[in-house]
């Protein structure tokens, strides 16, 4: 697929997920590293997320969320957190999975995780689709 194939598909996407004009929101927001090779690759998960073969949306965005804090990326699982709660999973429903990493990498760095991405949902639960903001500015 060429690139500006990638680029309207991972648009549509977006467009799908977070409403019309997201998915050229988003690209702004990616426009914004320097490396084109990474901003492509960038595009290319969205099509990979939008596949849905095997794995819904949701199902994506929480393992997102796990592999994230466990590699101790807590913004970026932040953000994956409020879109689970923008694709109407319940808040439980995330912090259960974060709670569940206990088993996996220990209760104290999954305590740690879980402060991250309670956080992140707070402000969910304040701002709505509002907090994600930073993944779609709006044109200068």
């Amino acid at each position: 697929m060429s690139e500006p194939d990638v680029l309207a598909a991972s648009q549509r996407y977006l467009d799908e997920l977070f409403g019309p004009g997201a998915g050229e929101r988003h690209s702004r927001f990616i426009d914004g590293i320097d490396s084109p090779p990474l901003r492509e690759a960038l595009h290319r998960c969205h099509l990979l997320e939008a596949d849905q073969a095997l794995l819904t949306t949701a199902e994506n965005y929480l393992l997102g969320v796990a592999v994230l804090c466990t590699t101790r990326h807590f913004g970026p699982a932040g953000m994956f957190a409020k879109t689970l709660r923008q694709l109407g999973v319940p808040r439980a429903k995330v912090m259960a999975a974060v709670g569940r990493l206990a088993m996996w990498i220990g209760p104290i760095p999954a305590a740690e995780a879980a402060a991250h991405v309670q956080r992140a949902l707070d402000d969910w639960d304040q701002r709505g689709a509002a907090s994600l903001a930073a993944w779609f500015p709006e044109p200068r």
